[in-house]
């Protein structure tokens, strides 16, 4: 019977020995800040991690080496997952923003270069430079698709916009001025370049009647209107 005893008490202390290799307490600066469960391969190196605390609960995943390579996350602001490269980078992240989802692709450095989110407006294609500013945009709304390239200046230097009544295109200067304009309708198709002061330059239009070339001056008047007229016929 003492010898049935001192086995089961030996078992004892090898299953708490165990669970304590499997739950840990987690602290930062001497504060209690988590508990949480720990489940180990045979060369000690973290594989599965779960913490729960007052901030939020997470689940983390670690490769053979001991590398977090993927979280999830489950905070106050909503949950957060990201995949990480090997130098601990998160290279995918998936999180809400506003109450919408967004999706971000990074570069090797953790620098988002591509993201795709939701807003109350539709849908937005957004990519960026080495510095995480944006260099364009593609947008889904209800009148109909956008798209907006920038220069690194992050000013507007090609806008593209389609809606029921037709499709228009603006080049812009340096600065983000429309220099020239090129739109289409059921009736007719127009080219409009513009002065430095935004005047209307030249125009070439087409319509029921035919075509035209207008001509104007530094206010925009049309001084020359090349093309077929009513008086013609």
């Amino acid at each position: 019977m003492t010898e049935e005893l001192a086995a089961l008490r030996e078992e004892v202390a090898l299953l708490r020995a165990e669970m304590d290799h499997l739950r840990e307490t987690f602290t930062r600066d001497g504060e209690l800040r988590a508990t949480g469960l720990r489940i180990q391969n045979g060369k000690g190196r973290g594989q599965v991690k779960i913490t729960a605390a007052e901030y939020g609960l997470g689940v983390y995943l670690y490769d053979s080496q001991g590398r977090c390579r993927a979280l999830l996350e489950i905070r106050e602001r909503g949950p957060n997952i990201e995949l990480r490269n090997e130098e601990g980078e998160a290279v995918i992240s998936l999180r809400p923003v506003d109450g919408h989802g967004q999706i971000v692709a990074a570069d090797p450095g953790g620098i988002g270069r591509a993201a795709i989110r939701s807003t109350k407006h539709g849908g937005v294609l957004k990519v960026m430079n080495a510095r995480g500013r944006a260099l364009a945009y593609i947008l889904g709304a209800g009148k109909g698709g956008e798209m907006e390239l920038l220069n690194a200046s992050h000013r507007p230097c090609l806008s593209a916009t389609a809606e029921n009544a037709g499709g228009m295109v603006l080049t812009h200067e340096g600065s983000g001025e429309v220099m020239a304009s090129i739109s289409a309708t059921d009736a007719s198709g127009l080219v409009t370049t513009f002065g430095t002061l935004g005047e209307q330059a030249v125009t070439l239009c087409a319509g029921e009647d035919g075509g035209h070339v207008l001509l104007c001056d530094n206010d925009g008047e049309v001084v020359i209107n090349i093309g077929r007229h009513e008086e013609d016929d």
